[in-house]
């Protein structure tokens, strides 16, 4: 390994495929400030393996403290979220943004 690599797990850094972040750079994340973003895409755009990350990382009730300010969700995963968190879909910052039309 080349000595200017950063092993991100010795950091304890959560690794996400790039599909997650393929626009932006990745090392540049604030993993406590942009917890809602990170969260955010992981969830929308993430494997099953970027989403086991994610909970590793943050655990259950900081996902489900953050899930529920995400400002857009498409139906799917509003209905994933509510039911794996119990939570009614009524809640959810993205139901108040739901356009009509």
């Amino acid at each position: 390994m080349n000595k200017n690599t950063i092993n991100k797990q010795s950091l304890n850094i959560p690794f996400f495929s790039q599909q997650c972040f393929w626009d932006m750079d990745y090392s540049k994340l604030d993993f406590d400030k942009d917890k809602n973003f990170i969260i955010s895409r992981v969830i929308s755009m993430g494997s099953t393996n970027d989403e086991n990350e994610l909970f590793q990382y943050y655990g259950w009730d900081v996902i489900k403290e953050e899930v529920i300010k995400i400002k857009y969700l498409n139906k799917k995963i509003h209905n994933y979220l509510s039911l794996l968190f119990d939570i009614d879909k009524k809640y959810f910052r993205c139901n108040k943004n739901r356009r009509l039309f």
